[in-house]
């Protein structure tokens, strides 16, 4: 006769499947340093949380795929080792037996152009933009955003997007560093040269990737290195133009989670259309011994995010519109 204990196991549900998740793991060979607000970085230390990170993953056999969500490799990292820096950790994500899905981030475009960058990094793109999306069962899919589509970084200096980029901060932020903040209020704090957008193109596509999940009635995970929702985010972590994104995500009921990095503290909300945002905290910020990456068990009607370290465990219930 089995167990009580045996039963319950035996008659939890199990998920459709599951998936690790890291992010700002920005490796650099270089000593420890401190963010700009004085959080203590540890850059030759975030190596090794990967590497248990990707140990952990590979002992659970049932994870379909990782995701990182940018910032593989610091902007201190200096330039003459980027290329074999960017390598080096790639190759330590390939030593996870399965696909490893990347977003790209502010510090890996100070370090590398798109046109390097994304082929390391396995995104196949057309154009050198970074946004596409995969479906790992017919339940759900999930898309990468590209939040620095329109940016001043990444792009060649006198490409169309890098001169709308600087354009649209000589016109929100009035001071010489387009990277500080000061006198900016509230929201405006996002329009710093570390941030970006999503350009018309990438809308139009996001609006007819929403049109035909919809019609499959697939439940849709967004994905993208800077936060969708002030609540989950600072304001200086801000996508630019995440109001628009979100406005669009609105106008579908097919999307329940957007999870994304960038803001290093972590955060979470859930909106006003009953959409979670998860920010995941970063892997930089551990100190010697300490770590902060998860998996994700998903199911039809949630989603479990569970953390190690740093990273927030969260249970993740949907909503229906009658909730709202």
């Amino acid at each position: 006769m089995g167990s009580a204990n045996g039963l319950i196991n035996a008659e939890r549900k199990q998920p459709l499947f599951s998936f690790g998740l890291i992010s700002d793991v920005q490796y650099a060979d270089i000593p420890d340093g401190r963010s700009f607000l004085g959080v203590p970085r540890y850059y030759r230390h975030s190596i090794h949380v990967l590497q248990r990170a990707v140990k952990h993953w590979n002992t659970n056999k049932n994870h379909k795929f990782v995701i990182n969500f940018g910032d593989i490799v610091d902007g201190y990292c200096p330039k003459d080792q980027s290329l074999n820096t960017v390598k080096k950790i790639v190759n330590e994500f390939e030593m996870f037996n399965g696909p490893v899905y990347h977003l790209i981030g502010n510090h890996c475009l100070y370090n590398l152009p798109r046109s390097k960058l994304l082929p390391l990094l396995k995104i196949k793109s057309f154009g050198s933009h970074a946004y596409y999306e995969f479906s790992p069962v017919p339940e759900y899919r999930f898309v990468v955003l590209d939040g620095y589509d329109i940016s001043a970084i990444g792009w060649p200096q006198d490409h169309p997007k890098t001169l709308e980029a600087l354009k649209f901060l000589r016109e929100k932020n009035p001071n010489d560093d387009k990277n500080s903040p000061t006198g900016l209020v509230g929201l405006e704090r996002r329009f710093l040269m570390f941030n970006g957008a999503v350009g018309k193109e990438q809308m139009e596509w996001l609006n007819s990737v929403l049109q035909e999940a919809t019609k499959l009635e697939q439940k849709v995970v967004i994905c993208c290195h800077m936060p969708l929702d002030p609540v989950a985010s600072s304001n200086e972590a801000l996508l630019w133009n995440y109001d628009e994104v979100m406005n669009l995500i609105h106008r579908y009921t097919c999307v329940k989670l957007c999870v994304s990095g960038h803001d290093h503290k972590g955060g979470y909300s859930v909106d006003s259309h009953g959409i979670h945002h998860r920010v995941l905290e970063a892997a930089l910020e551990c100190p010697a011994g300490t770590d902060s990456f998860g998996y994700a068990e998903v199911f039809d009607d949630k989603i479990l995010l569970y953390g190690t370290g740093r990273m927030l465990s969260k249970d993740i219930y949907f909503h229906s519109s009658a909730d709202l």
